[in-house]
């Protein structure tokens, strides 16, 4: 390549791929490519739902790149979240799970493909994070910081394979209790706390108010209207106390004067009586911070919900669009092919009666209404660079064009290394051609995909009269080749 001609550009890559897909295939075939294929539609509809774009799929990993970082890390989570949920409703066996890796940095582009260090970097932190878990690395954790209300756990520069340089990774441990702030539990026991102390101060206050209205407690000296000198006979001295003298004035107990009695008495209930008051601040205090606590977490819950049905609406609609964008593209080719071939009908139709007056003008006036000018056997090589680990191939097969229509097949029908490509040519010559097939050998697949795994692409070309050229769309670059024979 051409270091003049190369195109760079920053962008953020996330790589996701299936933990244990080649045990489960092995187990159950059918059974994995259906929760495979579920698992897929959630991950691609919440890819589309933020911003992302598709690179390549290949078997049980995917590839995608995101303008924004705060997006693809917010794509990651969700991702996750969906796949728990629905591997929640699975039975053990059929559980499958992804590892996610996230990397911002600079790549080569190529096409619609990308290369490059920062596709490499996000392809092995995806190997370090755990079943249903996700790596960033620091250039990406730089940029989120503050952003999103996640958990971090810093695991250290990691050397990574093929990488040159040692890369910090950051495990996200999931959101941090999005539901509340990290302080709502604390301040649920704090103002439990609250609520205890003031209700016990409460009851100490009203048991010392109905002690000191009973009897039970005196303030000041202890003779003052004692019960044991209330208790003395009249004239006779309270045990070690001496009697009281004739000059005694009546009416009070051991010379304390009853006003002074009253003001002790007005001062404790009153005393009382604000702490009381205090009392049932501080719990009407405390009552409304904890509903306030109840109710900023019932909201965050509510908005939580909201947002996962949201997410979830969101990639079922954008899979209803897909499959109905599929069933318009079905019912347009049907109607075309009916139509082409109701045209070359009627063609043969108006060409018999003046084939019966003039022989010598049927042919070309037939083969000049059907319009079927590239009709025959044509041989098609497809010849596919080495990419991602992959080995270069070239395979070469047989296909048949009738009434303008493409169609040829490699290999047995659902056995490994089988393809089948067919597709319209239009009267200009140009074609887009549809590719369906299963992987073969491990050395020829993209990260050394296993072998029978299903995959798709499409296929530009253009055909003149016995030649034809075309490109691969998707996955990897190919070449195709048509010569008729």
């Amino acid at each position: 390549m051409d270091p003049l001609t190369v195109k760079r550009r920053l962008t953020c890559i996330l790589a996701a791929d299936a933990v244990g897909y080649s045990q489960q295939m092995g187990q159950d075939e059918e059974n994995t490519i259906r929760v495979l294929s579920a698992h897929r539609a959630v991950i691609d509809g919440i890819i589309t739902f933020h911003g992302g774009r598709i690179i390549s799929t290949a078997g049980d990993s995917v590839l995608a790149e995101f303008s924004s970082v705060v997006e693809a890390v917010r794509c990651a989570v969700e991702i996750q979240e969906a796949l728990k949920t629905r591997n929640d409703a699975l039975p053990d066996k059929s559980k499958m799970y992804f590892r996610v890796g996230v990397n911002l940095g600079d790549v080569v582009v190529k096409n619609d493909d990308l290369l490059g260090d920062g596709v490499n970097v996000a392809a092995r932190l995806e190997t370090l994070a755990e079943p249903g878990g996700i790596c960033i690395s620091s250039s990406v954790y730089d940029q989120i910081t503050g952003k999103l209300d996640l958990g971090f756990q810093d695991i250290g520069e990691q050397a990574l394979k093929n990488i040159s340089r040692p890369i910090r990774v950051y495990r996200v441990s999931g959101t941090a209790a999005p539901q509340r702030s990290a302080s709502a539990l604390p301040a649920q026991r704090q103002g439990k706390s609250l609520i205890w102390g003031i209700g016990a101060a409460v009851v100490v206050a009203i048991a010392t108010i109905a002690a000191w209205q009973t009897g039970w407690l005196r303030f000041g000296a202890a003779d003052r209207g004692s019960p044991i000198n209330a208790a003395a006979p009249v004239g006779a001295p309270a045990t070690g106390a001496p009697a009281l003298s004739s000059s005694a004035t009546p009416g009070t107990a051991s010379g304390a004067p009853p006003a002074q009695v009253d003001a002790d008495t007005q001062r404790l209930r009153a005393d009382a009586e604000a702490l009381k008051k205090q009392a049932e601040t501080e719990l009407a205090r405390a009552r409304s911070d904890a509903d306030a606590v109840r109710a900023a977490r019932t909201k965050a819950d509510a908005e939580a919900a909201a947002s996962r049905l949201r997410a979830q609406a969101e990639v079922d609609a954008a899979r209803i669009r897909s499959e109905a964008a599929a069933a318009a593209a079905r019912t347009k080719s049907d109607a075309e092919a009916a139509t082409r071939t109701a045209e070359t009908r009627d063609a043969k139709a108006a060409a018999a009666a003046p084939a019966a007056m003039d022989k010598t003008a049927r042919a070309p006036a037939s083969a000049a209404a059907g319009g079927a000018r590239y009709d025959g056997t044509w041989n098609v090589t497809v010849i596919c660079a080495p990419a991602e680990g992959a080995s270069a191939y070239k395979l070469e097969l047989v296909a048949q064009v009738k009434d303008d229509f493409l169609r040829g097949e490699y290999g047995g029908e659902g056995k490994p290394g089988w393809l089948r490509l067919q597709g319209a040519i239009q009267p200009d010559g140009s074609a887009t051609l549809d590719a369906h097939g299963l992987t073969g050998d491990p050395k020829y697949n993209l990260k050394s995909a296993a072998q029978g795994i299903p995959y798709a692409y499409h296929v530009a070309a253009h055909f003149d009269a016995n030649r034809g050229t075309g490109r691969r769309l998707e996955l990897r670059a190919c070449d195709l080749r048509f010569a008729k024979q």
